[in-house]
């Protein structure tokens, strides 16, 4: 009696094998996928999915061709027709090996060795000296063993079909079913697909979304032109596309999730420091262990390769970390340590401005510093492509997915981007203790990290005080009768804001475009030199709901004060370098302010801003009040409206000043205003308006429409002559 190999698979329960199927997954070549992890090092973060093996993917994968045949049969079998038995087993049997090629770290394997798992797959199928060629053989004969191969060929088009594929005929009962069993095995919703969609959605603790049964059972079979092919009646549609949400949503949070992408890199980082320290390899290592550490192009014969699996990569990587005096080394061998270590910033920067800040800041950090990495990665939710297409039975007739209405998701491909720093890697590149790189180096790294992952939508209330006087070290000790203030800092700076003199491009937009020369000082010493001169572009936008300044991209873009050193990126938002001129100086004085408000930490900007209108050549001062919160959650923004309640109700006259604008407006608008209200009388000014009526025009157009929004009230409250009274009074004349 033939014994059956039973396996109790916790997916899809009781799966049994016989005959040359149950010999195939009890060969070594076989039993090897039970030591290659089905996600890479998605686990780093979904701590089951180390338990999730090739090996368990491939019997899933198995089942499920099995249970789609029997849906193929028992719906052909209604017309009299079946199915060839010889072309159900290579169907079978390409399903349960189509995974068979996949080696430890398979992607990286690839690139080593310039070979697809798929490729390698074929080759164990064909290779007469493998044990899988040799059970199929044995069971099937050398044809069928051969018919294998050039099966899974067709599948994954490593090679051309000689001719094309005969018209669909039934020949004494029988059709030949080889198009739309290929299909079942790389298609968007085929056997392999469905298998691993609802595997890694358990082993991450994900809700399974997959009907798969449905699905399969949703299945119809119709000829077209001369194959017959899968298709889905379009009342049935949505069980495909809740299984393209699911994979969607795997490749997005699964496969694709941060310690995954992060750990590739750090895969890679090992493997290039061990291939420049190749002594550090034991010399007893298995010899393609060995070659796989050390080399970044070898050619594996098929039995080589098979003994790259997880295991001895790992014995050998912790003999590695055990014996080397390379600290460096040692903590890239714990690769999930060092993985872990990696922060992610929430920033739109790119990382090559992040490394040059970091360089800019520490010389000592190489520029190409393995402790800031960048990647997007796309997910595309439906492959369109003639192979790949489902195809959908609509009134009009077959068409693929994609053209049918979607009611339920978006097909469009959408990227996911990631950018992390690590300062374990940059204190290792440093070479440096831990005691001596948190004394030197953590502090300006994490304001750098401070700097660059401020949100994008920076949430901030702005008082602008145009007219009477404010005592701003008065607010100050207001504040410190209810509130805690945690620190305090001064920053001194110069601004020249650059526009189109002609269109006032910028100005029109609420856009600024800013090089400032500034200094900080913190605890009465310069903190942070690397800041002292940098090139800013901004965009702002109006809160619906209320007057706060709403920053949405910041991007500093370099720290030259020349303007034409900038012509790539003033190229990216579509403005010419030629035409952009000084129109606007500023020279600050800011106090800071860092107040605890229910644990929240809020700063606050006293500013005092004397400024040049390059346009007029006109001369002004303002004060003005900023506050924001530390982070951008919404328990801090609650916090800040509670400030705002407290500093409104001590200083009644404060709200009156509120506004939503930036610097660059207040300081063109507001020296407009002026003039036209007869506080600056010039015969230049006269005569700049005869001269260029048009750019005149503009700016009065500008500030007419700025008059009618709400956030800019300050600018009809602008004093007339004879009425100035000052502005912020700091209390101590030597603080200006």
């Amino acid at each position: 009696m033939n014994e059956k190999l039973i396996i109790n698979d916790e997916i899809h329960g009781i799966i049994e094998l016989e005959g040359g199927y149950k010999e195939l997954v009890e060969c070594q070549e076989f039993q090897r996928l039970k030591d290659i992890i089905q996600t890479g090092t998605s686990y780093y973060q979904y701590p089951e999915m180390k338990q999730e093996t090739r090996f368990d993917h491939s019997i899933g994968s198995y089942h499920l061709m099995c249970h789609i045949i029997e849906h193929i049969e028992k719906k052909l079998e209604q017309h009299g027709i079946a199915v060839k038995q010889e072309e159900k087993d290579i169907a079978k049997i390409a399903m349960l090996l189509h995974d068979i090629g996949h080696g430890a770290y398979s992607h990286t394997l690839e690139k080593i060795t310039g070979y697809s798992h798929e490729k390698r797959s074929i080759d164990i199928v064909k290779g007469e000296d493998t044990q899988i060629h040799q059970i199929l053989t044995k069971y099937y004969g050398e044809e069928v063993a051969n018919k294998v191969g050039l099966f899974l060929e067709r599948v994954y088009e490593h090679k051309k079909q000689d001719k094309p594929l005969a018209d669909v005929k039934i020949e004494e009962g029988t059709v030949n079913l080889e198009s739309l069993l290929a299909s079942l095995i790389s298609n968007n919703i085929d056997a392999d697909r469905l298998d691993y969609l609802v595997r890694d959605s358990k082993k991450a603790g994900s809700r399974i979304l997959t009907e798969v049964d449905q699905l399969i059972e949703s299945f119809e079979f119709v000829l077209d032109t001369n194959q017959i092919i899968v298709a889905l009646p379009e009342e049935k549609k949505i069980y495909a596309d809740i299984a393209i949400l699911e994979r969607t949503r795997n490749y997005r949070d699964i496969y694709y999730c941060e310690p995954s992408i992060i750990g590739d890199h750090v895969l890679e980082f090992l493997l290039e420091e061990l291939r420049n320290h190749k002594e550090e390899v034991p010399m007893n290592s298995n010899p393609t262990i060995h070659t796989f550490l050390t080399n970044s192009k070898a050619d594996f014969s098929t039995k080589e390769y098979m003994t790259i699996t997880e295991t001895p990569i790992r014995e050998v990587l912790d003999s590695i970390k055990e014996k080397t005096k390379n600290e460096k080394l040692k903590a890239l061998c714990d690769m999930e340590a060092i993985t872990k270590s990696y922060q992610t910033l929430n920033t739109d920067k790119k990382e090559q401005y992040v490394r040059y800040l970091l360089h800019k800041a520490i010389p000592e950090i190489p520029e190409d510093t393995k402790g800031i990495i960048e990647e997007t990665r796309w997910v595309k939710p439906y492959k369109s492509n003639e192979n790949e297409n489902i195809n959908i039975i609509t009134s009009d007739g077959i068409e693929d997915y994609k053209d049918v209405k979607q009611d339920l998701i978006k097909l469009d491909p959408f990227s996911k981007r990631l950018i992390a720093i690590s300062q374990e890697m940059i204190r290792l590149e440093l070479g440096v203790s831990k005691e001596e790189f948190k004394e030197k180096y953590q502090g300006t790294i994490e304001e750098i990290i401070s700097t660059v992952t401020k949100p994008k939508d920076e949430f901030e209330l702005r008082y602008v005080v145009t007219e009477g006087s404010l005592d701003g070290e008065g607010i100050k000790e207001k504040i410190e009768r209810k509130y805690e203030i945690v620190d305090s800092a001064q920053y001194l700076s110069n601004d020249i804001y650059y526009d189109n003199p002609e269109t006032y491009e910028l100005l029109g937009k609420k856009e600024t475009l800013r090089v400032r020369r500034g200094t900080a000082i913190y605890k009465g010493e310069e903190v942070y030199p690397y800041k002292k001169t940098r090139a800013t572009y901004k965009a702002y936008k109006k809160d619906q709901q209320s007057s706060y300044t709403i920053r949405t991209k910041e991007e500093e873009i370099g720290d030259s004060t020349h303007i034409q050193d900038y012509k790539e990126f003033l190229a990216s938002i579509q403005v010419e370098p030629e035409s952009m001129k000084p129109m606007l100086e500023i020279n600050n004085l800011r106090r800071l302010y860092t107040v605890k408000v229910n644990e929240v930490l809020l700063d606050i900007s006293f500013n005092r801003a004397f400024y040049q209108n390059e346009i007029y050549e006109m001369f002004g001062n303002i004060g003005t009040i900023e506050i924001k919160p530390r982070d951008n959650k919404v328990s801090d923004r609650l916090s800040m409206l509670e400030f705002r309640e407290f500093l409104e109700k001590e200083n009644p006259n404060l709200a009156t000043f509120l506004s939503n604008t930036n610097v660059y407006e207040i300081g063109m608008l507001d020296t407009y205003e002026k003039y036209k209200k007869g506080y600056i009388n010039s015969k230049e000014i006269d005569e700049y308006e005869e001269k260029y009526p048009e750019r005149a025009k503009r700016l009065e157009e500008i500030s007419q429409r700025a008059k009618q929004n709400k956030d800019f009230v300050w600018l009809t409250q602008i004093p007339k002559a004879g009425e100035i009274k000052g502005n912020i009074a700091w209390g101590e004349e030597e603080n200006r």
